[in-house]
């Protein structure tokens, strides 16, 4: 017995008329009659009387009507389902991202609504780190992080990000201080366990003029950094994307330096097919293409 016999049976049975049925069923009514007597052979039991008075169902043929209706309608909405998800109108979606895509990712999320309401979205604020590592063991099946990533990934650019100075108001520091300034300073720096490509950046970009800064506390957030900067522990060196230029107590000071900046793009396992990363990979380069 398969589905089709069991939509025959279940408008046979509400229709109580083979001629009618099988035209509705586009079938012959020998075709109709003969998946039905396979059916109540498979079942060892009339499903149907037939008498000059037309046609009627059996006791059993009642009890297995209501159960069919249940079963041909769960049939029909997992179908259903099954087809919105494969064209990526449900389904689950989750979305590393960090500072530099704070305003790109959520305008996204707002598209996807209008477009497929159905995908259940996750969203993790993460590190490039956090979200390599969420890829890898697919906690995340998206992440928008530091160029470039491993070969086995796909990418596609989104943003440029900067490397910039922050220091205290407070702090003699000229306006457009730069690193090479900071030579002497007191750095607090994100661990290089919370973000090791950015941590060796900063190393790099010290480096580049001469001296290695003196960390005087590591923190695990950058919030937590510029709380220190702003108290007056030292300078930090954070994304530009993370400035806010409304934090009081505390100044912005730009790296001119074209090693200072890197571009963040969208990551995912090549070859993924799960239909919810398309449809959203779509909206995103729809986005990207009109910048």
């Amino acid at each position: 017995m398969d589905i089709r016999e069991l939509r025959s049976f279940v408008l046979l049975g509400e229709q109580l008329h083979f001629s009618r049925a099988a035209r509705l069923m586009n079938l012959s009514q020998p075709a109709l009659t003969k998946q039905i007597r396979r059916m109540e052979e498979e079942l060892g039991s009339p499903l149907f009387e037939r008498n000059k008075q037309g046609t009627k169902l059996s006791t059993f043929g009642e009890r297995f009507l209501r159960e069919a209706r249940v079963t041909v309608r769960s049939f029909d909405e997992l179908m259903d389902r099954g087809k919105r998800a494969a064209i990526g109108e449900t389904g689950r979606l989750s979305i590393g991202f960090g500072f530099p895509t704070f305003e790109l990712v959520p305008r996204l999320i707002v598209r996807l609504r209008q477009v497929a309401p159905g995908i259940e979205v996750s969203l993790r604020d993460m590190s490039t780190a956090e979200q390599m590592e969420g890829l890898h063991t697919r906690v995340v099946d998206i992440g928008f992080m530091r160029l470039p990533v491993p070969k086995h990934f796909q990418s596609l650019p989104v943003v440029g990000d900067r490397l910039a100075l922050v220091s205290s108001s407070l702090s003699n520091l000229p306006a457009d201080a730069g690193l090479a300034d900071c030579r002497d300073e007191p750095f607090v720096a994100l661990s290089e366990k919370r973000a090791p490509g950015f941590h060796h950046h900063v190393l790099a970009m010290c480096g580049k003029h001469g001296f290695h800064p003196k960390v005087v506390q590591q923190v695990p957030e950058l919030p937590t950094a510029m709380a220190l900067v702003r108290a007056g522990l030292g300078v930090a060196v954070i994304p530009e994307s993370f400035w806010n230029s409304r934090l009081e107590g505390v100044r912005l000071h730009r790296l001119k330096e074209k090693d200072a900046g890197w571009k963040v793009g969208a990551v995912w396992h090549a070859g993924d097919t799960n239909p919810a990363l398309a449809r959203f990979l779509g909206l995103l380069r729809q986005d990207v293409k009109r910048k």
